[in-house]
């Protein structure tokens, strides 16, 4: 009776966990999503401008793109981790792909810091990121 009683609380607190770890995002939760990621692809245009123009050292380029590399895989793990409610799903899905663009477009200029016209071309996919998130936005 004790065991049995063990392996309920214990499965009890297990699925507890597990349900925890996914959540459901509202509309809000969703347009605050979004924002935070037009806000995160602003602020790699800027850097990546302040780059081009040679303002920035190595060391201070090489840092705050590390520290925007981990604000948006910190916003990808949470996106990851949740579910759009319903009828939001394509919203969902556009943000979710625009995080992993986002995020891929980091790692490549983390290679080419000191690559003027690979940045510029950065810079411009990045602002079809921003611009596919608008959308996003405008359709919940």
């Amino acid at each position: 009776m004790l065991k049995a009683i063990g392996a309920f609380v214990l499965g009890s607190i297990l699925a507890l966990s597990a349900c925890s770890r996914h959540k459901t995002l509202t509309r809000d939760e969703l347009r605050s999503q979004i924002f935070s990621a037009k806000s995160l692809a602003a602020e790699t245009e800027i850097f990546v401008d302040y780059v081009r123009q040679k303002r920035a050292t190595k060391h201070y380029a090489q840092g705050h793109l590390e520290y925007l590399a981990e604000q948006v895989e910190n916003s990808r793990q949470e996106l990851h981790q949740s579910s759009p409610v319903q009828g939001e799903e394509d919203a969902f899905q556009k943000l979710s792909a625009q995080f992993d663009a986002l995020h891929a477009e980091l790692h490549i200029i983390g290679k080419k810091l000191d690559d003027v016209n690979a940045l510029a071309t950065a810079k411009e996919h990045i602002a079809r990121i921003r611009q596919t998130l608008d959308e996003a936005n405008s359709t919940i």
